[in-house]
């Protein structure tokens, strides 16, 4: 099923970068020199690069990690994907669980309005969870590696949610110390899955004439800003959370499903619905459980008595969690589409569920018999998912 050309096409202002990362077949030098040959017979536009990732490659040195230039949602950039996955899938790249799609957003997307921003924080905090689970990429679950690489953040942006901010710059501080922000590009706190970290370098490296407001402002204008030294910069937010893919019609649907929850938090009727205030509470109360008692717990947990390595235990904690479960609720996933798709008729809105909730399932994990632990704790899931039902339908029917 081709979900692309069901979701709406992205602004003509909307910028986005794309990593495309894959395992095998071929290494990087090799992946350069066909990138290179496709750029010379004019098949694709020039700056498509390639990067070398320790942590894609295989045994072997095989693999690589493809980065875009800057791209618009036009049928220019449909064409390169299809012709760059196409490569990837002839020369033998496969999709492993340490493969990922990240996607980077221009700023100027966001816009310089503190509340646009902030209702994106809130929409993507409600829709985490769904999010993970429906960038499943090639394969049919949410990769465990994302607790280390692209860990959930929904419940260290509540504070920058609820925070009284008056300007940029206090919205950029709160934000940092939520999220946390790194010294240099390659530290912990860049492996979330919405990273800021690119905005935080900007910072630490603007003209030091500049205010930090007079900063911001520019950069979430789209306005060109420049660091110390007089070199462009062009920072971003990162969405880490997606599975590799080499399907192009995949990988442009997570481009316009991202886009369209930054498109959707400018407006603010939309941010104003009963059903985004229920889900939000919502979200804040499921917190606890997902977080501190699954996803933070560690191996002294009676929870994960049963795991004999760190990895059984990374692959567990998602199996438990919202994140991994392989669920695909019915209304939350219509509420997401309507939101991002508002004149999206029922049959296709039906016809694209019905495609996630066959196709996704949980991370994997074989429990041990006698984990009475895991019951309990999925019995509690159930319950939480049953009681969001029921309220969203009566919402529904009070709307």
């Amino acid at each position: 099923m081709k979900i692309s050309k069901h979701i709406k096409q992205l602004p003509e202002n909307y910028t986005f970068g794309l990593e495309l990362e894959f395992t095998g077949g071929i290494d990087c030098q090799q992946t350069q020199e066909i990138i290179d040959k496709l750029i010379l017979q004019g098949k694709i536009r020039k700056g498509w690069t390639v990067h070398y990732d320790n942590s894609v490659v295989d045994e072997n040195n095989l693999g690589a990690e493809i980065v875009s230039p800057v791209l618009k949602d036009n049928e220019t950039t449909r064409k390169e994907l299809e012709i760059i996955t196409t490569i990837i899938k002839e020369v033998g790249g496969i999709m492993t669980e340490k493969v990922g799609g990240h996607i980077h957003f221009g700023l100027q997307c966001f816009g310089n309005d503190i509340e646009n921003i902030k209702n994106f924080f809130k929409l993507y905090s409600i829709f985490e969870p769904l999010l993970y689970k429906i960038s499943t990429g090639d394969l049919d679950h949410v990769r465990p590696g994302c607790g280390t690489y692209a860990k959930p953040i929904q419940d260290r942006l509540f504070n920058v949610i609820d925070g009284n901010t008056n300007s940029l710059s206090e919205l950029m501080i709160i934000l940092a110390s939520n999220v946390g922000a790194n010294p240099t590009h390659y530290g912990e706190n860049r492996y979330y899955g919405l990273n800021i970290q690119r905005i935080i370098e900007a910072i630490r490296n603007k003209n030091h004439d500049e205010s930090l407001e007079e900063f911001l402002q520019k950069i979430f204008k789209g306005e060109p800003v420049y660091d110390n030294k007089g070199n462009i910069l062009s920072p971003t937010i990162e969405m880490r959370f997606r599975n590799g893919s080499s399907n192009a019609d995949e990988i442009l649907t997570g481009v316009r499903m991202c886009g369209g929850l930054i498109n959707s938090a400018k407006n603010k009727n939309e941010m104003k619905k009963p059903i985004i205030k229920s889900l939000y509470r919502f979200a804040k109360k499921r917190t606890k459980y997902v977080f501190d008692l699954v996803l933070r717990a560690n191996r002294d947990d009676p929870l994960y008595s049963d795991c004999s390595n760190d990895e059984e235990i990374l692959l567990k904690k998602f199996h438990n969690s919202c994140y991994g479960d392989g669920i695909i609720d019915y209304k939350t996933m219509k509420t997401f589409l309507n939101i991002i798709n508002p004149d999206m008729n029922e049959q296709t809105i039906n016809e694209i569920i019905n495609y996630y909730q066959s196709k996704v399932k949980s991370t994997g994990y074989r429990k041990n018999q006698n984990a009475q632990a895991l019951d309990y704790l999925t019995a509690i899931r159930n319950n939480i998912i049953l009681n969001l039902n029921e309220h969203i339908n009566r919402l529904t029917l009070s709307a």
